[in-house]
C-alpha cells in the first residue's frame, strides 16, 4: 500500500544512516495516513456450525462444517445472503465496511459478524496467548496466532491481517505488553501538580491528575457526542479521513473573552505548557482544543504532530485523558531510538515537545481493547496571535474560528520561572 504511494524509486535503496532512515519512516507514515479508506473488504467465514453453509449473494461459495473460507467483497457488496440445510430460511447479514470482516457461525448455528476492529482485538488476544512461542521464531509464532484466533483461521489470512492491523510484533508488543514508562525524576509544578519526567530528549512528561473528574465531565458535557465526526489528517491544501486515524472528534473553540470552565481550563493548559517549555506560549491565535473519542478498536497509527521550531508552527503537544481505556489505549513512542509506553489514568496530562529530534517525537494512540478513551489535545505554537492566527502558517484550506478576535483578561502565566527539567 505504501509502496504505491512512494513509487518504485525506493526499491533496492542501500541501507541508510539513522537520520535518513528516520526521514524515510516519517515519509512512509505520511503517505499511509493520506491514502483513502479501504474500498474492498477481505471476508473470512468461520463455520463452526453443524452443517454446510452456502453463500448465495453477492458471492457464491460453500463452506463445510468445521471449515473456513476467505474472499473479497466490493464496496457495494456488504449485504450477505446465507443458507444452510439446518436453518428454517435463508439469512441476510450486513457486513460493516472496512478492510476486514469476519462472519462466524457458532456451534448452535447462531451467526455473528465482526469488523476490522474486532479482528484486531482478536489477533491481540491470540498474540498474548502465543507469547511463549515467540522465542521459537516467527513461523511457529504465526502458526500459533492462526490457531488461536477465532478457533483457527487460515495462516495466510492471519498473517496479512496481522500486518495490516498491527504492522509488526514490535509495535504490538510496545502497545500491549511492554512495561509502562517509569519516571526519570519527579518535580513539582507551580500549580502543585507532580510532574514525572519520562524522557529528556525529546522532552516527554506526565502530569498526574491534572484535571479532576468534575472538570472532565463538565468539558465533555459541552460537546454533544452525537455531533462527533470522523477525525481528519492534514494534507496539502486540505484534510481527509484515513484508516491511520480512527477516532471521533470535535473542535472546542475558546472564547477568551469569557471566564468559564473551557477558557479557564485552556489557560491552565498554556500556563503549565509554558512552564514545561521554558518560554511563554501565547494563549490567542492557537488551534482549538481537539476532543478525541476512541471506541473499542479505535486508534491513531504512528505519526508526528510537527517538526522543527519555526515561527507559527507546532512545537509541542499535550493530551489530557478524561477517560482512559480499561485495557489498551496506551500512548506510545515507537521510533527506533525511543521506545516508550505511557498508560494514562483519568485526568492525567501527557506533554511532549518535538525538538531536538522531531523524528523521535513519533507517537501513536494504541487500539482500545476494552472500554473507551477520550482526550483533550492541545497543540502549541510560538509567534501566533489573534492578528496572526495559526492557520496563516499552514496550507490546510479555509478555517473559521468564531472567537478568533477574543482575548483573555484573567491572570496569564503569573511571574513564572521555567521548571528545571
Amino acid at each position: 500500500r505504501v509502496g504505491g504511494c512512494l513509487g518504485n524509486g525506493l526499491i533496492g535503496m542501500p541501507v541508510a544512516s539513522r537520520p535518513c532512515m528516520a526521514a524515510l519512516l516519517l515519509l512512509t507514515l505520511l503517505c499511509a495516513q493520506l491514502l483513502p479508506l479501504a474500498s474492498t473488504t477481505a471476508l473470512l467465514v468461520v463455520n463452526d456450525g453443524s452443517d454446510v453453509v452456502e453463500l448465495l449473494t453477492p458471492i457464491q461459495a460453500k463452506v463445510p462444517a468445521g471449515e473456513r473460507w476467505t474472499g473479497n467483497l466490493g464496496a457495494n457488496e456488504l449485504a450477505l445472503h446465507l443458507e444452510s440445510p439446518t436453518w428454517p430460511s435463508a439469512l441476510s447479514v450486513d457486513v460493516a465496511p472496512g478492510r476486514y470482516a469476519v462472519v462466524v457461525i457458532a456451534p448452535n448455528n447462531s451467526v455473528f459478524t465482526h469488523d476490522a476492529n474486532d479482528l484486531q482485538v482478536e489477533l491481540s488476544n491470540a498474540a498474548h496467548a502465543c507469547e511463549a512461542t515467540r522465542g521459537q521464531g516467527e513461523s511457529p509464532w504465526m502458526d500459533c496466532l492462526a490457531r488461536a484466533a477465532f478457533g483457527g483461521v487460515p495462516r495466510n489470512f492471519a498473517g496479512s491481517a496481522w500486518t495490516a492491523l498491527w504492522e509488526d510484533y514490535s509495535y504490538w508488543h510496545l502497545c500491549e505488553a511492554a512495561a509502562p514508562a517509569a519516571a526519570v525524576r519527579t518535580l513539582e509544578a507551580r500549580s502543585g501538580h507532580q510532574v514525572e519526567v519520562l524522557q529528556d530528549s525529546p522532552l516527554v512528561v506526565a502530569v498526574r491528575g491534572f484535571l479532576n473528574e468534575s472538570d472532565c465531565q463538565g468539558l465533555m458535557g459541552m460537546l454533544g457526542k452525537d455531533e462527533l465526526t470522523r477525525a481528519h489528517v492534514g494534507g496539502s491544501g486540505s484534510t481527509g479521513t484515513s484508516d491511520a486515524r480512527e477516532t471521533l472528534t470535535k473542535n472546542m473553540f475558546i472564547n477568551w473573552g469569557e471566564d468559564n470552565l473551557l477558557s479557564s481550563t485552556s489557560a491552565r493548559f498554556f500556563d503549565i505548557a509554558s512552564e514545561l517549555f521554558g518560554t511563554e506560549i501565547p494563549y490567542e491565535g492557537q488551534e482549538p482544543i481537539n476532543f478525541l473519542h476512541y471506541l473499542r478498536g479505535f486508534e491513531y497509527r504512528p505519526h508526528t504532530d510537527g517538526g522543527a521550531e519555526f515561527l507559527g508552527k507546532r512545537v509541542a503537544t499535550s493530551l489530557v485523558y478524561c477517560e482512559a481505556a480499561s485495557r489498551g489505549g496506551a500512548t506510545v513512542f515507537p521510533s527506533p531510538s525511543v521506545q516508550l509506553r505511557f498508560v494514562p489514568r483519568p485526568g492525567d496530562m501527557l506533554f511532549f515537545r518535538y525538538e531536538p529530534s522531531p523524528a523521535d517525537a513519533l507517537h501513536a494512540a494504541c487500539p482500545v481493547v476494552e472500554g473507551k478513551k477520550s482526550t483533550l489535545t492541545q497543540w502549541y505554537r510560538l509567534g501566533v496571535s489573534s492578528a496572526e492566527p495559526w492557520h496563516k502558517f499552514e496550507n490546510w484550506g479555509d478555517y473559521h474560528n468564531p472567537h478568533g478576535k477574543s482575548r483573555w483578561r484573567g491572570e496569564r502565566y503569573g511571574r513564572p520561572s521555567s521548571l528545571e527539567l
